[in-house]
């Protein structure tokens, strides 16, 4: 905001008017003063001038509000994200001119495309459970361990390894398994294999068979990574009805809007300007009166020769519009999609300061000889 000083220069009204020895030998043309009849008459005359300034102020309540809304949508492709951001986005215009605020209202301020990458389950339909038998037997020579190879050769089995439990170097243990797209299928399959097995060792003459151990459960397919797409459109509501705030938050939130935290409240040129010419007279009169008590009783006012008018916002309204403004980028950056508080403050009178300067005539009464 740009600061203005007024400096009050209050001329000494001995400097000023020079005397009646100095006035009557004055080189006045005939039209000059016949200019100066028509404005004052023949009893007074100007002999200089006075400058001065008068400071008051105006209290104006805000009738203007802004704050911003940001839409975020997600689709499987950038075109379906922007497609339904678009969607949802007129169905709130649609829904604010019926409350006659138009596209004039609006301002796009940020708009953004971006894609992420999503790990997902592998919710696929055919899930499989494994189910298995720890299985352990006794072999006494090199003839038997070959044979028992063979059998299991038949069933996929080629891992078997030496149980050392206890010391007994002679016991042995494999595993069976079966897969099935169901726990219990993959059970029923598991021990008719180990039934088979089981049948063709004992055709060997390996029947000291036993299970261990056994246990089933669903196979992890493990994750996938997916690809998704998002939109974010942050759209400036600037309304000139305060009345109308709690009905748009209301519909944005409906349509799963993000309704930020930035709501800033401001008094309108138009209604500054208003008050400021409603205020014109009373601080020319209040000037005009100060003047009259500065000046020596011989002396008269005359008209204006100069005046201007200025005007001081407070500097509240500029941190407040800053303050929102931060907040508000800090809020997109990191921003809570399920934080819905929004601050809705009763806003204060704003105070305007007006400093109206003018420069008057000087008049003194002409003595009649």
């Amino acid at each position: 905001m740009k600061k203005k000083f007024i400096l009050i220069l209050l001329l000494n009204i001995s400097t000023i008017v020079p005397s009646q020895a100095n006035y009557n030998e004055l080189n006045v043309s005939n039209s000059y003063l016949e200019l100066q009849q028509l404005k004052y008459g023949k009893d007074l005359i100007p002999v200089g001038e006075i400058n001065s300034n008068i400071i008051d102020s105006i209290k104006l309540k805000p009738d203007t509000v802004e704050f911003s809304i940001t839409l975020e949508t997600e689709g499987s492709t950038s075109t379906e994200a922007s497609d339904l951001n678009v969607e949802t986005m007129k169905e709130l215009k649609n829904y604010l001119s019926t409350l006659n605020i138009t596209d004039d209202n609006l301002v796009t301020i940020d708009y953004k495309n971006r894609v992420k990458t999503i790990a997902k389950e592998n919710n696929q339909e055919n899930s499989h459970y494994q189910a298995s038998l720890n299985v352990v037997l006794t072999i006494d020579d090199n003839d038997n361990f070959i044979n028992l190879n063979k059998t299991l050769d038949k069933y996929n089995i080629n891992n078997i390894s030496q149980l050392e439990e206890d010391k007994l170097t002679n016991y042995y243990l494999f595993q069976i398994a079966s897969v099935a797209n169901s726990e219990s299928k993959a059970k029923e399959d598991l021990y008719q294999k180990y039934t088979n097995i089981a049948n063709d060792l004992k055709n060997i003459g390996l029947t000291n068979v036993s299970i261990k151990s056994s246990s089933v459960g669903q196979i992890d397919t493990g994750k996938i990574n997916e690809q998704r797409y998002f939109v974010n459109n942050t759209l400036k509501i600037k309304i000139n009805k305060l009345d109308l705030i709690g009905k748009i938050i209301a519909k944005a939130q409906e349509l799963k809007m993000q309704v930020n935290n930035d709501i800033a409240y401001s008094v309108s040129p138009e209604a500054i300007q208003t008050a400021v010419k409603e205020h014109e007279t009373l601080l020319l009169n209040q000037l005009t009166t100060k003047v009259e008590r500065l000046m020596a009783k011989q002396y008269v006012v005359g008209s204006p020769i100069s005046l201007e008018l200025q005007s001081r916002y407070p500097e509240t309204i500029i941190e407040r519009n800053n303050f929102s403004s931060n907040r508000m980028m800090s809020k997109m950056a990191s921003m809570n999609y399920s934080d819905s508080d929004v601050d809705i403050y009763t806003p204060p009178e704003y105070e305007i300061t007006l400093t109206l300067s003018g420069s008057f005539e000087t008049l003194k009464k002409v003595e009649q000889n």
